[in-house]
């Protein structure tokens, strides 16, 4: 009896427990919280995490874990993780809470009286904090020497310290600190320093007392010593520090004089074995006439140290007349047919490429200067990893107008690194040569055959590799009008075997033909998984291995999930972690031994950090980010397929609430971009949207939302949209929980084009909501996309738009799938978002949308959000947006009242002070 009774009682619990769980609110998003910045230790020791809230409303914590103790340990507002080489310490800064930051912003508190991050150092052996510092601006430490780090500090007004020369609070200080002693030593009026991998000296530089902004010197710290060195302090500027791995080598750009004249004011620097070297002087005997030494661009070494790349520029011929005022000098941007950048391009790619520079290097060893960069090559790829003999030069300059072209064509050259001389290896190339791990070959993928081919780079020799091999290693799926893409590479094996990837397998195919193309995976095509390797992390042109087993990751097509698999030398492909209901992001080993730290998702189970360290066989949760969802009413992620009108076979997601009951009718959202089966196992976190509708947050408030995938032809997407989305949309309705009387269409970008597109062809919705979209092909095709920019001709005519055709030799078709010559047929009540900074769709294609309903007399609004670009970015708006969204669609869907902003609109005048959230209940 008593059993009976405490059953009944757990049964009542769990009942209540269940009626507990409240549906997500707009007032929810700060709870939630997300991971980043995992760093796992040399050994596996130490695993840290950083967890912060996603809008940034509120607070986090850095998260610290001992794989050998299993202790997990918490620090308030904690961030930017560093983990010393010998495992010994977690250095981080502790940020000011957010209530204390909101308040400074509210009071408009100055700079120099905010409050400072602190610098926390973590003794990994006691489990407790080991030293703070208060007021640090950054912090650096070695990669390799565990014995220092060095803090750049905000000085206090009332700090004294002696020896100062700069009183003022915003001349910083720094501190070199000595992580076994604590012992700490001045370096005052800090401008910039620079820390190497590995070795005891580091470099720095002071600000002048006088000039701004310039620095008064370089000097070298040896932390093994405590001593400081002066480098150099003769010069006017130093600037653009850069050192090599081991420490032993600096170079540096400096500025002659304060004057500019026609001589050029800067310097190259090379500093080794205690002498400076002075290696750039009199250009126009180095370089040339009209070149000069750039400092846009900061010198580098190579990986062994032995070349110093710099780069020169070409001299304007022009100079700024300074007679002027700026009220007489034109502003005017000058395009003309034949430049070969854009004017909007040169602007969009201005702070990158400022100057048309050439690359150059410095052999250290030989004491001579090699120019890689001529008047033809645009830009070089060094490979410089393995310092081959070979490096790869590009040129577009023979097809830069054609800016409609998509895949952009290019000349590849094989430049001579000793000597710089270069020859030409491929015409109009649509694909990127890289170059063989072994430094012999190119390696280039053939868009014209979806063939592998290999180049001697010695002898120019042609070779495809994969001319026998019967699978297609371009993209089966590809319904674009262009050029299918390859599936690409998984790096090399341990044999130097370049591994290939099939829609499903991979590939081991020798770079010089002698060894017969080998497909490691298999059963990948039989059973629909898709096999993928991972890289190593410091040295990506590597496949990783655990245990001498190649590391694999598979996508089952069926399932939709990963698994995790390793593959012996013999090809005994064996499966650790089944590919069931779950998928893997982040997989991360330590540089040596075997701890592994990962994370499994799906659409119930948020994407918490798991650590192993015996190859996958077993492993363990080691945090816990957002415990709170479980007193949240969630959801389930079903798979659905369908026939579309034309026989084509699809397949779509459909997000169910939680307590889902099939005897009810529910209000259905339809939101959908291309394809997106593949993303059944998502994890959505509950967030303000920066576009779409949140899923979670429309099934935890008892909508159904169905994602569909869709299928093209050329030359048709909006047909081809309603031919994939309209009857997945039926197929549903079959189903017979769906309320037909209650649907909606949710889209942005190309997904917002085809809400449109659909609403002119359908009356099936109650109401539809597009973001960003293209209302007029005819005028969108001649535009630009700000954000690149580019012409956007290219979509229309070869990628996502289809049409496949240029305006005037398709014009029939850019009229027949633009929306805004259908309106009259638009009878879907229509909420448009599109933001005046919108860099990829004009801005103005949402106004021709508005404008035509307007005109028309169709319920219409748009929301244009200031200084915001395609996709919102700015919290405040995106919650704005998040709000009217789903106010406007339980209106239409749910029966709720509308809010003022629909019904009486918000007047210029009361813009940031009347929301118009209110429900009119007139």
């Amino acid at each position: 009896m008593i059993q009976k009774i405490l059953s009944v009682i757990f049964i009542l619990t769990i009942g209540i427990a269940f009626a507990q769980k409240k549906p997500i609110t707009h007032d929810d998003y700060d709870l939630w919280k997300s991971m980043s910045d995992v760093k796992v230790s040399k050994k596996g020791k130490i695993i840290a995490s950083t967890i912060v809230t996603r809008t940034g409303r509120g607070d986090g914590y850095v998260h610290i874990y001992n794989t050998q103790t299993k202790d997990s340990t918490h620090y308030f507002n904690g961030s930017e993780t560093a983990i010393t080489d010998d495992e010994k310490f977690v250095i981080f800064r502790k940020k000011a809470d957010y209530v204390t930051k909101r308040n400074e912003k509210k009071k408009k508190v100055k700079d120099k009286d905010k409050q400072k991050d602190v610098l926390y150092i973590y003794d990994v052996a006691s489990n407790k904090i080991y030293d703070s510092i208060t007021r640090i601006k950054s912090y650096k430490l070695s990669k390799r020497n565990s014995d220092y780090l060095v803090i750049e500090k905000f000085k206090n007004k009332k700090d004294s310290i002696k020896g100062d020369s700069l009183p003022a609070w915003k001349n910083n200080y720094a501190l070199v600190y000595n992580l076994k002693t604590k012992g700490k030593d001045t370096i005052f009026n800090i401008k910039d320093f620079i820390i190497p991998e590995e070795g005891n000296t580091f470099y720095y530089t002071t600000k002048h007392p006088k000039r701004k902004k310039k620095a008064k010197g370089v000097f070298a710290y040896n932390v093994a010593a405590n001593s400081k060195k002066v480098i150099d302090t003769l010069l006017y500027d130093y600037k653009k520090l850069r050192v090599n791995k081991q420490g032993n080598q600096l170079a540096y750009i400096a500025e002659r004089d304060s004057v500019k004249t026609d001589s050029v004011p800067f310097k190259l620097f090379l500093y080794k074995e205690n002498k400076l070297k002075l290696l750039v002087e009199n250009e126009e005997k180095q370089f040339g006439k009209n070149q000069t030494l750039s400092e846009a661009k900061p010198p580098f070494f190579s990986e062994d140290g032995k070349r110093l790349y710099y780069y020169s520029k070409i001299k304007s011929q022009y100079k700024k007349d300074t007679t002027l005022l700026d009220d007489e000098i034109p502003q005017v941007d000058v395009w003309h047919w034949k430049d070969k950048i854009t004017q909007p391009r040169q602007k969009a790619t201005e702070k990158t490429n400022k100057e048309d520079t050439k690359q150059r290097y410095y052999d250290i060893d030989k004491d001579r200067h090699v120019q890689l960069q001529d008047d033809i090559i645009d830009f070089v790829y060094l490979f410089d990893k393995y310092a081959s003999k070979y490096i790869v030069g590009i040129d577009n300059s023979p097809y830069a107008t054609q800016t409609w072209k998509s895949p952009s064509e290019y000349d590849y050259y094989v430049i001579d690194r000793e000597t710089g001389k270069k020859r030409l290896l491929i015409k109009k190339a649509t694909s990127r040569v890289d170059i063989s791990l072994d430094g012999k070959y190119g390696i280039y993928f053939d868009n014209t055959t979806n063939d592998w081919i290999s180049y001697n780079l010695e002898t120019l020799e042609r070779y495809n590799m994969t001319q026998n091999i019967k699978v297609s290693f371009a993209n089966e799926d590809n319904d674009i009008p262009a050029a299918a893409r390859p599936y690409n590479s998984g790096g090399y094996d341990k044999e130097g075997n370049i591994l290939f990837y099939d829609k499903y397998d991979i590939w081991a195919v020798s770079p010089n033909g002698k060894t017969k193309p080998k497909n490691i995976t298999k059963k990948g095509r039989r059973k629909k998984i898709t096999f993928r390797t991972r890289r190593v992390r410091d040295n990506f042109s590597l496949a990783r291995y655990v245990n001498d087993e190649l590391l694999l990751v598979g996508f089952d097509e069926k399932t939709k999930a990963h698994g995790i698999y390793l593959l012996d030398d013999k090809g005994k492909l064996t499966e650790k972690i089944a590919p069931k209901n779950h998928i893997i992001y982040l997989l991360q080993k330590a540089e040596e031994g075997t701890v592994e730290v990962f994370t499994k998702e799906n659409f119930k189970t948020f994407e918490d950090l798991l650590v192993t360290t015996d190859n996958f066989n077993t492993y363990d949760k080691i945090t816990d980010v957002n415990p709170h969802e479980k007193n949240f009413k969630w959801g389930t992620a079903e798979l659905v397929s369908w026939k579309a009108y034309d026989g084509t076979k699809l397949k779509g997601i459909v997000h169910k609430p939680e307590n889902f009951d099939p005897s009810k009718k529910y209000p259905m959202i339809v939101y959908f971009y291309e394809r997106s089966s593949d993303g059944l196992h998502n994890h959505y976190s509950p967030q303000p949207s920066a576009s779409t509708v949140n899923k979670i947050y429309a099934v935890s408030n008892d909508y159904i939302v169905f994602t569909p995938d869709i299928v093209y032809k050329t030359g048709q997407p909006g047909d081809d949209a309603y031919n994939c989305v309209i009857s997945g949309v039926e197929m549903m309705e079959k189903k017979g929980y769906i309320d037909s009387n209650r649907m909606a269409l949710q889209g942005q970008s190309w997904g917002g084009y085809q809400v449109a597109y659909l609403i002119t062809k359908t009356n099936k919705f109650k109401a539809a909501m597009a973001g960003a979209p293209v209302s007029n092909m005819t005028s969108a095709y001649g535009g630009i996309r700000w954000g690149s920019g580019y012409s956007r001709m290219f979509q229309y005519e070869k990628t996502q738009s289809r049409i496949g055709k240029n305006l005037w030799d398709g014009f029939d078709l850019y009229v027949k799938n633009s929306p805004l010559f259908s309106l009259p047929n638009v009878e879907t009540p229509l909420l448009i978002m599109h933001n005046d900074n919108d860099g990829a769709v004009p801005y103005y294609q949402g106004i021709e949308l508005f404008m035509g309903m307007r005109r028309l007399q169709k319920p219409v609004w748009m929301l244009v959000y200031n200084n915001e670009a395609h996709n919102l970015r700015k919290v405040k708006n995106k919650q704005d947006l998040s709000i009217r969204m789903m106010q406007f669609f339980d209106h239409y869907l749910k029966d709720a009242p509308p809010p003022v902003w629909m019904t009486k609109g918000i007047p210029r005048r009361e813009k940031g002070i009347n929301f118009g959230y209110d429900l009119d209940k007139e």
